[in-house]
């Protein structure tokens, strides 16, 4: 079975569901800061506020939220990738130190497992998978936490104490917690933030890890019919 084929059937939806989806938010949030129909007339109001900024966030929290589901998607079709590789391409079981692994997370399971029936050290390959890794904790992070208040999701202390800079995380917000001392508890940790261009280099290196592995079963397979 080609898994490599229908993992990249997932990722080339991904980016087209963001664009699609995110066209709209965006749509929404520039005819209100330019004053366009339907947002041409505001109510009147003594609050204070800008017209229609109620509107406004609701888009821009409507672009986060779609990003999010995105990398859980991306995040999903990761691992119904790497299960058909053991169920069905290559054929393995996960050996005692592997199942010891999935206790951190399925990722360094299955780079451990994919090493040994690979027989590489992984030098050979141009993953990063620190990349493919934050995949993962940004998807947990996404559906696993939050406030009911509101959809804004942070970073984990164990995630601003491993990671130098996360990929999905505005650079100014990560600056603005720095310079505040960098706590990893503090209220203004920096937020879950999956930007597009985020977003699109987290795909490739999924893209990436199957070009590779697709690469290595071709020349395994190769070798194998040398050898006979």
């Amino acid at each position: 079975m080609d898994a490599t084929f229908f993992l990249k059937q997932r990722t080339a939806f991904i980016r087209i569901f963001y664009d699609t989806g995110v066209a709209g938010f965006e749509d929404t949030k520039q005819r209100i800061e330019a004053g366009e129909p339907p947002y041409d007339n505001p109510p009147y109001s003594e609050d204070g506020e800008p017209p229609y900024v109620t509107e406004w966030i609701d888009a821009d929290t409507g672009r986060d939220v779609l990003s999010q589901a995105c990398v859980a998607l991306l995040s999903d079709s990761l691992k119904l990738y790497l299960n058909t590789l053991r169920l069905r391409t290559l054929r393995f079981e996960f050996e005692p130190p592997e199942k010891a692994l999935l206790k951190k997370g399925f990722v360094a399971a299955y780079r451990s497992a994919l090493g040994d029936v690979f027989d590489t050290d992984w030098s050979d390959c141009p993953v990063r998978f620190e990349v493919i890794e934050q995949i993962v904790l940004a998807r947990n992070q996404a559906q696993h936490s939050g406030d009911i208040t509101s959809f804004r999701l942070t970073h984990g202390p164990s995630t601003l104490r491993e990671l130098r800079q996360p990929i999905f995380v505005d650079p100014a917000d990560w600056q603005a917690w720095i310079d505040a001392g960098g706590d990893e508890r503090s209220f203004l940790a920096p937020s879950v933030k999956v930007s597009r261009d985020a977003l699109f280099e987290a795909i490739a290196e999924v893209d990436r890890l199957g070009d590779w592995v697709e690469a290595r079963i071709e020349h395994d397979w190769r070798r194998r019919g040398t050898a006979i």
